[in-house]
């Protein structure tokens, strides 16, 4: 079999942090095993809200790392001007999301005004400043490097762009378009600087670009696929697939629990709280609950704590550490230390790429999640830990009661290890490189 050149687009790529860069960092690091020859562009200059230097030592030496600038203002910049336009706002800027785009209450009079010429100037986001530039760079990299095949992982979507702009001057070139959230049905809706009409209006003009441009068009659920899918029902099956988010078995080949020594119930909070993702359904649980049962338990958050999600740890009867930001190495020596691990997702569509890594420490883990969202079918599946159903504080209750009196190991019965290593990131790059090399059949 061939050796294929694939050009890998992601807007965020280390030395960025967060779990925003693991899917691409990991087809860039596990794609060469299986006959694919990976190149990178992402943003040389991309306002990122954390920075993870140590994730740069798992790019395999044999990639080549291409970058681009962007003209986007710096991460709290972007903040503090987006904040300026939110009416009534004590804070300095708005709600991030676990990729640092803005989102913020809504307002009117002159900043509302304002804010919707902003939108309508970046339409769909600010990223969209970005776009030019890495079709220059792009446009070099495939003539340069023979490249063969392109991969757009979004967010952010505007990125798709570069991909059809490609398509259009290469009609040879092989178009991969990778979904890591549901754009229409999930991330306009929370994401406030795409919020209205105009915004969505271009959101969905884009996707259909993209997706009838693509060979192939990837969704990390199989919920989203199904949606993608219904709004294209012209376009072949073989098109779409669906490649869910994983962990990196290396990363955890070391890991061992550790005692806290705290006496108390730890449970630990790894990753960017937003509002799908927001601590408050716990924290709210924790303060009605009895005193004999709250004073059971240490909380730490391990990660950024997006603006309008803050004031949610305020004033909290909890014993609550709030340790912010820390290199995936000290975060993963956290979750050695703890006794469960906290995971919230309201919408019913998304697995955050948090869950996975959870998964792969066998440590139990207390999903806030509606019933028969994504996420609740993976741990009943997995048997990896407790669902509590955020809509019903009876069942909060409960599953805080069950945690403060009984120990993990009797609460949450032996996982499936067979199921959770079929998530291992090797295995889904090896789904990738089948796909990307069938293509070219």
């Amino acid at each position: 079999m061939p050796k294929r050149k694939l050009l890998l687009i992601s807007y965020l790529f280390p030395p960025a942090g967060g779990i925003t860069v693991q899917r691409a960092l990991s087809f860039t690091r596990y794609l060469p095993a299986y006959g694919i020859d990976v190149h990178v562009l992402h943003a040389r200059n991309a306002p990122t809200p954390v920075v993870d230097r140590s994730l740069l030592d798992r790019v395999p030496q044999d990639v080549k790392i291409h970058s681009a600038f962007t003209p986007e203002p710096g991460f709290r910049l972007r903040h503090f001007l987006w904040g300026l336009l939110s009416p009534g706002s004590r804070r300095p800027g708005p709600q991030a999301s676990a990729s640092g785009r803005p989102s913020a209450v809504a307002g009117g009079g002159f900043k509302g005004w304002a804010k919707d010429v902003v939108r309508r100037i970046l339409c769909p986001e600010p990223e969209i400043l970005w776009v030019p530039f890495a079709v220059r760079a792009a446009r070099r990299i495939v003539r340069q490097e023979n490249i063969e095949a392109v991969m757009v992982t979004a967010p952010p979507f505007s990125a798709f762009l570069v991909a059809t702009r490609l398509k259009k001057e290469f009609p040879g070139l092989k178009v991969v378009a990778d979904f890591r959230d549901e754009w229409l049905d999930f991330y306009l809706n929370e994401n406030e600087f795409q919020s209205g009409e105009y915004v969505r209006k271009r959101a969905t003009e884009i996707e259909r670009e993209i997706v009838e441009a693509s060979d192939l068009v990837i969704a990390v659920t199989d919920t989203s696929l199904d949606r993608i899918r219904k709004r294209y029902p012209e376009l072949p099956d073989r098109r779409f697939v669906c490649i869910h988010n994983g962990f990196d078995p290396a990363q955890f080949a070391d890991f061992r629990r550790r005692p806290h020594g705290t006496g108390k119930v730890v449970v630990t909070l790894v990753g960017t709280a937003t509002n799908a993702s927001s601590p408050r359904y716990y924290l709210d649980a924790l303060d009605n609950a009895p005193a004999e049962v709250r004073e059971r338990f240490e909380t730490r958050f391990v990660g950024r704590i997006a603006d309008r999600e803050r004031p949610m740890v305020e004033n909290r009867k909890a014993d609550l550490r709030l340790l912010g930001f820390l290199p995936q190495k000290e975060a993963t020596r956290y979750m050695e230390e703890t006794d469960y691990l906290l995971l919230t997702m309201t919408d019913m569509v998304s697995l955050p790429g948090k869950l996975f890594e959870y998964l792969a420490t066998g440590r139990p883990v207390l999903a806030i999640t509606p019933p028969g969202s994504e996420v609740a079918k993976i741990f009943a599946a997995t048997r990896a830990g407790i669902c509590a159903d955020p809509g019903d504080p009876a069942d909060m209750q409960r599953a805080l009661r069950q945690m403060a009196e009984r120990p993990p190991e009797e609460l949450c019965p032996a996982p499936d290890w067979d199921l959770i290593r079929s998530y291992e990131r090797p295995r889904k790059a090896e789904q990738l490189a089948s796909r990307i090399h069938a293509l070219f059949e």
